[in-house]
Formats: structure tokens, sequence, C-alpha cells
């Protein structure tokens, strides 16, 4: 079953900074990929920086519209990023943030998107104007199901890509070892 919501009333903006803790974080960054380190460090304010923790969804609002959108899951350690950033998380019992994440990366999210960005030359979408949207969205136990479904299918990926990543290896140090053998040294 669906509800119409106010997405304001199901997601809390995070808008304070980190604070003198900012030297030992990472500093992330939102791609079409989603979670990155920060191409450049933090800059005169790095106390400003905004605090991403597990949980945490965020986006450049300057680059919502090709996807520039991340979450920092619970392998992730916590971190900060650019106070230019729209931070914030899903209201327990009523959105789950890593659904809404990908919710948002999907075709409805995109449209969403596209019909709340704003901008004479670029287009950007701030969190006031994300709150006041009103979408249908599952309950938030067909939510959560969702979730722990993607949680169990990224630790197989990333089992899968472990192992490849070992064969890769592998292969790589083979010639290293076939020159080593003709030598007579293995």
């Amino acid at each position: 079953m669906s509800k119409k919501i106010k997405l304001g009333d199901g997601l809390t903006e995070i808008k304070g900074g980190i604070g003198p803790d900012w030297a030992n974080v990472p500093v992330y960054g939102a791609t079409v990929d989603g979670l990155a380190p920060a191409k450049e460090p933090p800059g005169k304010s790095p106390h400003k920086y905004k605090p991403v923790t597990p949980g945490t969804i965020f986006y450049n609002p300057m680059r919502i519209l090709i996807g520039s959108v991340a979450f920092v899951s619970d392998d992730d350690a916590p971190g900060m990023t650019s106070p230019d950033y729209v931070v914030f998380r899903g209201n327990e019992g009523c959105i789950d943030s890593l659904w809404f994440y990908y919710w948002l990366r999907s075709p409805l999210g995109h449209e969403c998107i596209l019909s709340l960005a704003r901008g004479a030359v670029r287009e950007r979408m701030l969190f006031n104007r994300l709150a006041e949207a009103e979408v249908s969205l599952p309950d938030f136990d067909i939510q959560q199901d969702f979730a722990n479904k993607l949680r169990t299918a990224q630790f197989e990926i990333n089992s899968i890509k472990s192992a490849i990543d070992l064969q890769l290896r592998d292969i790589r140090s083979l010639p290293h070892r076939i020159v080593a053998a003709s030598f007579g040294a293995e």
C-alpha cells in the first residue's frame, strides 16, 4: 500500500557544521556513481562542512540533474561534505534512507527533481524545494524490506568484486612469475 506525503514530513535536513572535529574525518563528495572521496581538501572554513554519517543522503544542488547524489552506508566511515551540499536523512517510521536514495536516483526521482529544480542559468534544487514535493511512497515496512534486500545484494556484489580483484592480481603478476621462472627463481 502507498500513501501520498509531503517529503518535508518524512525527511530531516542536516544543516549544522561538523565543528572542531573536522580534521579527523574523511571528506566526501557526491558523483553520478554515488559516494566518492572529495576531489579537494576543505576550504577556509572546514568546521562549517556538514557531517555525513551512515544513513545520510546528500547531493550537490547544482549537479542534482545529472545524478550527483550520495548515500553513506553502514560500511562507510562517518565523514563530512561541503557546506554547499544538501544533506538529509529519512525520518524513522516514515522514509527509509537507503530506499529513498535509490528512489531519488530512479526515473521517478529524476522526474520529481526535474519538476522541482529552479534557476535562471543553471538549475538547482535546495532542500526547501525538495521538502515541498508531494509523492506517493510505499509503507515504511515495504521500504525497509527493499532496503534489506539491497544490503544483502550489495554484500554479495562486494564479495564477488573481492574475488575478481584477487584473480586479477594473480593474472597481472603472471608475466613477472614467468620471467622469474625462466631464470630459475620463483
